[in-house]
């Protein structure tokens, strides 16, 4: 099984109903509307869930609001899914025309020619990282007391959620397992979400979580033992037959957002792709067992 045919196996469910398969654009005049014209009137913004998805809507409203407002006859609607082989199965098929791709997912889809528009910066910066934690009051100071315990992750395709903390264990010297075996000095409960994995470590429910630093506890009982290397944010990508002419006007949009529309997002720019920041991101991952060759299998175990 090829690996568009998995994902389309295992995505159906999250994306059907919500995204439906692009349109006829004969109403809207593709000279004078190109954009519009290309996404029949509506662009369906896919979202991985790295938060609820309420907040997802919110913290992208801004977004969607100045991408509308740039493009004459066009609607932009947030289509949220369950889990990261939804997302870019949605941009891959067309069932959404754009998508914000995590780095190991992007480092996937690029080979399905999917086209970079922007780079999501925070704090400043184009990279960020993922913290593994654990509470005060536990017996835990090192990663290597991690052993035998049992550790909150979001996904196992998500970056800061489940390769990059593995990589570090794996690093550290303790057997981290890879997307297509379980680790053996630990125990791994996927929370789905960076947020759901901080708040089962706040809750008692595991010794350790692993989460994106863009994700604050509530807590101040929650004590950070480890910090992974440099990821590069998330990358805004359309779909692979997108016209040039459409993804040069959409690009040159979403880099432009200005200020006071991202005030709600956990982004504050979206800055341009450069493709040597996923050189590290490929080797992580296929050290992880992600390569392009052994996806749909890793994938299928999960």
């Amino acid at each position: 099984m090829n690996r568009r045919t998995y994902l389309g196996a295992v995505a159906t469910g999250a994306v059907a109903g919500v995204a439906g398969c692009l349109g006829s654009s004969e109403e809207i005049d593709a000279d004078e509307y190109p954009v519009a014209a290309w996404a029949d009137g509506e662009i369906e913004f896919g979202l991985p869930p790295f938060q609820d998805a309420e907040e997802l809507q919110r913290n992208y409203g801004g977004t969607f609001e100045w991408l509308e407002d740039g493009f004459d006859e066009l609607t932009v609607e947030g289509t949220p899914t369950t889990d990261y082989s939804a997302v870019v199965e949605s941009v891959l098929q067309g069932h959404t025309e754009i998508a914000n791709l995590s780095p190991i997912i992007f480092s996937l889809a690029m080979d399905d020619g999917v086209h970079p528009l922007a780079i999501n910066w925070s704090h400043g910066s184009d990279a960020y990282h993922t913290y593994i934690a654990t509470r005060a009051e536990t017996d835990i100071e090192t990663l290597d007391d991690l052993d035998d315990r049992t550790i909150g992750m979001v996904d196992p395709f998500s970056a800061s959620g489940g390769i990059f903390p593995r990589y570090t264990l794996s690093e550290a010297g303790l057997d981290a397992g890879t997307v297509e075996t379980e680790p053996g000095d630990f125990d791994i409960d996927w929370a789905g979400g960076h947020d759901a994995a901080l708040r089962v470590l706040e809750e008692g429910h595991v010794d350790a979580a692993a989460y994106g630093d863009f994700q604050h506890p509530d807590d101040d009982n929650i004590v950070k033992i480890a910090e992974s290397d440099p990821i590069p944010f998330d990358v805004v990508t359309a779909t692979p037959d997108t016209p040039d002419d459409v993804v040069e006007a959409l690009r040159e949009r979403i880099q432009a957002t200005p200020d006071e529309y991202l005030e709600e997002h956990r982004v504050d720019q979206y800055g341009e792709y450069d493709a040597s920041l996923y050189e590290q991101v490929r080797e992580i991952a296929e050290e992880m067992g992600v390569d392009i060759e052994t996806l749909d299998e890793a994938e299928g175990d999960d």
